[in-house]
């Protein structure tokens, strides 16, 4: 995404630098302490940056979270935004729950409390920032239970080649041209279910009459969502860009049971190809399928459910008009214009 949002402002004559995040999570035996090294070079990278900030006109951040603040200096925080994509506070819920593995809700706790900690020490500054955006509505909800009461919502731009650009790609893996095609890509992590998602698309393609369910991305499960593959279930792993678009330009319908998403955007990818979707029934899922008015269902846990979604939208088309990087480049200037 900000590669992205980058690229557009470049494109409208803004000098744009880049300061990422690299390097894997730090792990303590089978667990992945990420917050605290993420917090660590948040801590260290905002400290550099405010030291700086006069050669700065904006500065975004994404999921910015810190042990202490590394500045209480308003007029570095007045050209900040900060963006929500996921909160953790969610993802403790997820953990308890059940979704992710019950082990981590230690980590987990400390993780959220932390993030409820910095945000709540930025209100202590006299500073008219950061300025809060979400990616979706419900986010909004979300980082209210860390005190942040106002925030805009600014979708995830949508880019998408021209659908007929593409040979099709189904007959390299033997599914015949006029099989009804379900497509699902995504990381293979506890909070998109690949496994559920896996059996209950398994289980539903072998009821219906020639019906082929892909899933593609790889991840920590990709191991226990390939032990359920089969003739009606492909498990591919990764694919390049190129290939996806492949798969999106070639499947009937895109199917997705996470248990929860910020703003989804393989989802949106698979709308702006005009495919009908069969999704779980979260607050992203429903938020993008009625603001768009867009072909699919909502579904639950169901594999008859599911199976009877499927066998619906075979057939159809959404016909939705997605936000472009363009107009999202332009919503996030007129933020620190508007100041």
């Amino acid at each position: 995404m900000a590669e992205r949002v980058g690229e557009e402002w470049g494109a409208l004559g803004h000098d744009v630098d880049y300061i990422l995040a690299k390097g894997a999570a730090a792990r303590v035996g089978t667990i992945t302490i990420g917050v605290p090294g993420i917090a660590l070079w948040w801590y260290r990278t905002l400290k550099e940056i405010a030291a700086n900030h006069q050669q700065y006109d904006l500065i975004w951040t994404h999921q910015p979270v810190a042990p202490l603040l590394p500045t209480t200096d308003s007029t570095f925080w007045n050209k900040v935004i900060a963006t929500t994509h996921t909160t953790l506070h969610r993802e403790y819920e997820l953990v308890r729950e059940g979704v992710y593995p019950t082990r981590l809700l230690p980590y987990y706790w400390l993780a959220k409390t932390g993030e409820a900690h910095f945000h709540q020490s930025l209100a202590t500054i006299d500073a008219a920032g950061p300025h809060y955006t979400v990616v979706s509505p419900h986010l909004r909800d979300e980082i209210n239970q860390f005190g942040i009461e106002t925030s805009t919502y600014i979708p995830n731009g949508v880019f998408t080649p021209e659908a007929d650009s593409f040979e099709p790609i189904r007959s390299k893996y033997g599914i015949p041209e006029t099989a009804t095609l379900v497509f699902n890509i995504g990381s293979l992590t506890p909070q998109k279910r690949p496994e559920v998602c896996a059996q209950h698309l398994r289980a539903a393609a072998e009821t219906l009459d020639d019906t082929y369910v892909v899933m593609a991305g790889d991840g920590p499960l990709r191991e226990a969502v390939s032990s359920h593959a089969s003739e009606s279930l492909r498990v591919i792993g990764y694919v390049s860009e190129n290939e996806k678009w492949r798969w999106f330009s070639d499947a009937d319908i895109f199917a997705s049971l996470s248990a929860y998403e910020g703003m989804p955007v393989a989802t949106a990818e698979a709308l702006s190809f005009n495919l009908p979707v069969v999704l779980s029934d979260i607050p992203s899922h429903r938020h993008l399928v009625e603001t768009y008015d867009a072909a699919g269902s909502l579904i639950t846990d169901d594999t008859a459910e599911i199976a009877k979604a499927i066998a619906t939208h075979r057939n159809e088309r959404s016909a939705v008009s997605l936000p472009s990087w363009p107009a999202v480049a332009e919503q996030y200037l007129e933020i620190i214009q508007q100041r």
